[in-house]
């Protein structure tokens, strides 16, 4: 069936038609105007309408590579519905390599916004009534918080059937069942729910080159998933995401110089050595960071030096251990 006309800020979209517009919003104190660059495809037949953006947070780079690289895919030629891709939701974070906004507020926390509120709810609001009430579909990429690195992983509310598929279509290395409804993830919780989900990886301020890799893959898988691109025959099947519910971060009880003994990704036993701390000037071991439950490594500190009370990784618990849990121990010096 042919697709209808689609309008974004006044503009108006025909079917066929590929377009990057400049979304207005609130301008800077010093009466400069700002606008976001949305890049709209929109296909000549009817299907979905998946909203792809990233930088919700201003130092968050990833997520803007994954998008250059999905906007130049061949296969999007022959598109059906529509993608609008959105590389930078947080203009004024970037411009000053920071997370949050001119006025100081988490973009993230400010869905869906409000009129008449705050800076960063104002931008929410625009964003919501202009370019998300549009969306059928939702996929939020995201890079971690100031020094730590996280695993390539997908967060998505299970309780949405949708959302669920469209996870397991990603098929990232880890898959969270994850009910929060902050950031665009209220969009699947809402009267009339969206399918949302995360995509996370990397570091801030860093190119992860496998993390963009595995979300530009994940992207074009979802896309066959959802039928917005012809899919391959015979049908390429990425290996099975292990999905998981709980996730706890491991905090030091010392203070000094920590050895991680795992990368990103390893599955470990309950038990298992994760990490060691030490005194800096080299008089004695002072703690051991054991498992306290079987599972993946899916985030860990950047920091060689902690405090008492310091997060060291993050473990996301898993019922099944395969066999490849309890590697040869390596340890990763001052990582």
């Amino acid at each position: 069936m042919k697709n209808k006309a689609l309008t974004i800020s006044n503009l108006t979209i025909h079917p066929g038609e590929k377009i990057a517009l400049a979304l207005p919003i609130p301008e800077l104190y010093t009466c400069a105007k700002v606008h976001i660059p949305i890049h709209v495809l929109h296909g000549k037949k009817q299907g979905p309408i998946l909203i792809v953006c990233s930088a919700m947070h201003g130092d968050e780079i990833n997520g803007i590579a994954i998008i250059q690289k999905l906007l130049n895919l061949h296969l999007l030629k022959s598109l059906s519905g529509t993608l609008i891709a959105i590389p930078v939701l947080n203009i004024h974070g970037m411009m000053m390599n920071n997370r949050s906004l001119l006025d100081r507020r988490d973009l993230e926390n400010s869905f869906p916004g409000s009129e008449s509120g705050s800076f960063a709810a104002r931008l929410a609001h625009v964003l919501t009534t202009e370019v998300f009430s549009k969306a059928t579909h939702c996929i939020d990429l995201h890079s971690s918080e100031p020094q730590i690195e996280r695993l390539s992983q997908v967060h998505a509310p299970f309780s949405n059937a949708e959302s669920r598929k469209m996870a397991e279509a990603f098929a990232a290395p880890a898959t969270i069942d994850t009910d929060s409804k902050r950031g665009l993830l209220w969009l699947a919780h809402k009267e009339n729910p969206l399918p949302t989900m995360i995509y996370d990886t990397g570091e801030p301020l860093r190119i992860d080159i496998d993390g963009i890799r595995e979300g530009v893959k994940g992207l074009v898988r979802t896309l066959r998933h959802l039928q917005m691109i012809p899919s391959v025959k015979p049908a390429t099947q990425a290996e099975e995401s292990p999905v998981m519910q709980k996730t706890t971060w491991l905090r030091s009880s010392s203070s000094g110089l920590c050895r991680f003994y795992h990368p990103l990704g390893d599955v470990i036993k309950k038990g298992a050595l994760i990490a060691r701390v030490s005194d800096p000037f080299g008089t004695k071991n002072k703690e051991e960071i054991l498992a306290p439950f079987s599972g993946m490594i899916i985030a860990k500190s950047t920091l060689p030096i902690v405090n008492e009370g310091d997060s060291i990784v993050q473990v996301a618990e898993m019922e099944e251990i395969k066999e490849a849990a309890g590697k040869p121990l390596h340890p990763i010096s001052f990582s």
